[in-house]
C-alpha cells in the first residue's frame, strides 16, 4: 500500500478561485482562448445541492418549486479564466444546466475558434455545444446536440471509426450505452440528427473514454472504461481487458519506456463508490498482463500522463479527491524507474482536486498542474512546476531547516 508523504517534488501552489460561481464543478479543460499562447482553463458545473430541515427531515432545496429555481439562478454553469491573472468569464447565463463530467473541446464548426461540448448529469438527457464568439470574454451560444441519453460521464472528438472524419463519442451511464455522432455539415441544427447516430453498445455503464490506436495496428480503437471496441467489418466487436477494476479514468502512453503505448487505469471513485480502495495501474495492450503501481487512494478522479521531470520520459499523475471524508488528500507522480518498477513523489498534500489537467501554464516549459474540486467545497487551483534553480533552493532551505531543528 503507497504510504503518504513521500519525497516531494516543490510544486507551488496558486489558488486560482476560492469561490467559485458553481457547486459541485463537473469538468476542466484547458486551451487558448484569446490567442496569447498561454492555456486558459474552462469549468463546468452541475450546481450545489443546497439542503434546508423541515419536519426533522433534510429537503433538497432544487427540488422544490419556484425555490428551487430561483436558487438555480444564483449559480453560472460554464464559465472560464483567463491566463494570466485568472479573470473570470462566464460562457453562460442560462441557468439549472447541471453540467457533468461529461465535457470536452473541440472546433464544431470549423470557424478556427474551439468550441465547449458538454453533457449532464444524473435525471438530466442533454449534450449541448457552446459555440464561441470572435470574442470569447462574450456570452457563448448554446446548441442542443442531443436529449436521447441521460448522466453523461465523458465526452471526446476523434476518428472513432476510421472513415477520416472526426465524431463525438459519449458515454451515458443511466443509459448503459457507449454512443458516437457523426458531425452534421451543418453542426447548429438542433438537435444533430438521429441518422447522424451510432450506438456501439447499449450495455456497459461505464466512465474513462480515449480515441487512437491503442493495439499498434494502424487503426484507431475505442477505450471505454475497461473495454476495447474495435469496427471490424462493419460490426463493433468489445473486449474486456481488465477485471475487477471499480469505475475508472483512462490514458495511453508509453509510461514504461518500451517505445509502445500502454493503457493506464486510475479508480477514481473508489473507494466512495467502489468497492475498494483506489488503485493505479498499466496494461500492455498486446498481453492485457496488469502491472499495479499503486493502491491504498482516495478517489483518484485525476489521471494524466505527462513528462513531469523532464527526462524525456512520460510520467503518471493522480490526484485524490476530499468529499468531505477525505482530510489529506495527495496529488502524487508516479515515474517509471526501470524493469517495470515506478517511484512516486507528492506534488501537494490538503487541497482535494477533481479532473485536473497537465498543461505548462506559465510557458516556462516545464508542465504544471490545474484541476478544481468536486464537493463539499468548490474551489480552482493550480500546482506550478518549479525550475530546477527553484528546487534546489527550496531543498537547501529545507535542509537548513531540519538541521536547525536538530541544533
Amino acid at each position: 500500500m503507497l504510504s503518504k508523504g513521500v519525497s516531494g517534488m516543490g510544486f507551488h501552489h496558486q489558488t486560482i478561485d476560492a469561490d467559485p460561481p458553481c457547486g459541485r464543478l463537473g469538468s476542466c479543460e484547458v486551451t487558448d482562448l484569446t490567442g496569447n499562447g498561454r492555456p486558459d482553463v474552462v469549468v463546468t458545473g452541475m450546481g450545489a445541492v443546497p439542503t434546508i430541515s423541515i419536519a426533522d427531515k433534510e429537503i433538497n432545496v432544487r427540488k422544490l418549486p419556484v425555490l428551487g429555481e430561483l436558487y438555480a439562478r444564483t449559480e453560472t454553469y460554464a464559465f472560464w479564466y483567463e491566463n494570466p491573472g485568472w479573470e473570470r468569464h462566464d460562457i453562460t447565463s442560462e441557468s439549472n444546466l447541471h453540467l457533468d463530467v461529461g465535457a470536452t473541446l473541440y472546433d464544431i464548426d470549423g470557424d478556427g475558434r474551439t468550441d465547449l461540448l458538454a453533457g449532464q448529469g444524473y435525471a438530466h438527457n442533454d449534450v449541448y455545444w457552446f459555440q464561441q464568439p470572435a470574442d470569447p470574454r462574450d456570452e457563448w451560444t448554446k446548441r442542443l446536440v442531443t436529449d436521447r441519453f441521460q448522466k453523461y460521464h465523458d465526452l471526446a472528438v476523434g476518428d472513432v471509426d476510421n472513415d477520416g472524419a472526426p465524431e463525438l463519442v459519449g458515454l451515458s451511464q443511466r443509459s448503459a450505452s457507449v454512443f458516437y455522432y457523426d458531425i452534421p455539415d451543418d453542426p447548429t441544427v438542433e438537435p444533430w440528427p438521429d441518422d447522424h447516430c451510432t450506438v456501439v453498445d447499449d450495455d456497459n455503464a461505464v466512465e474513462g473514454i480515449y480515441i487512437g490506436d491503442v493495439d499498434g495496428d494502424g487503426a484507431n480503437e475505442l477505450l471505454a472504461g475497461t473495454s476495447l471496441y474495435r469496427l471490424e467489418d462493419g460490426r463493433w466487436t468489445r473486449e474486456q481487458f481488465a477485471a475487477g477494476w471499480d469505475d475508472v479514468r483512462v490514458a495511453v502512453g508509453d509510461v514504461d519506456g518500451d517505445g509502445r503505448p500502454e493503457v493506464v487505469l486510475s479508480e477514481g471513485d473508489s473507494p466512495k463508490y467502489g468497492t475498494h480502495p483506489g488503485r493505479v495501474g498499466w496494461f500492455d495492450p498486446h498481453t492485457w498482463e496488469e502491472h499495479v503501481v499503486a493502491e491504498g487512494l482516495y478517489c483518484p478522479h485525476s489521471l494524466q500522463l505527462a513528462d513531469f521531470t523532464g527526462d524525456g520520459t512520460q510520467d503518471i499523475f493522480v490526484g485524490e479527491m476530499g468529499l468531505g471524508e477525505n482530510d489529506l488528500p495527495t496529488h502524487y507522480v508516479f515515474s517509471h524507474v526501470g524493469d517495470g518498477k515506478f517511484e512516486s513523489q507528492t506534488v501537494s498534500q490538503g487541497i482535494p482536486t477533481h479532473e485536473a489537467k497537465a498543461v505548462d501554464l506559465d510557458g516556462d516549459g516545464r508542465v504544471d498542474v490545474v484541476g478544481k474540486s468536486y464537493e463539499p467545497n468548490a474551489r480552482v487551483d493550480a500546482w506550478l512546476n518549479p525550475v530546477e534553480a527553484d528546487v534546489e533552493e527550496t531543498e537547501r532551505a529545507d535542509s537548513t531547516s531540519r538541521q536547525s531543528a536538530t541544533d
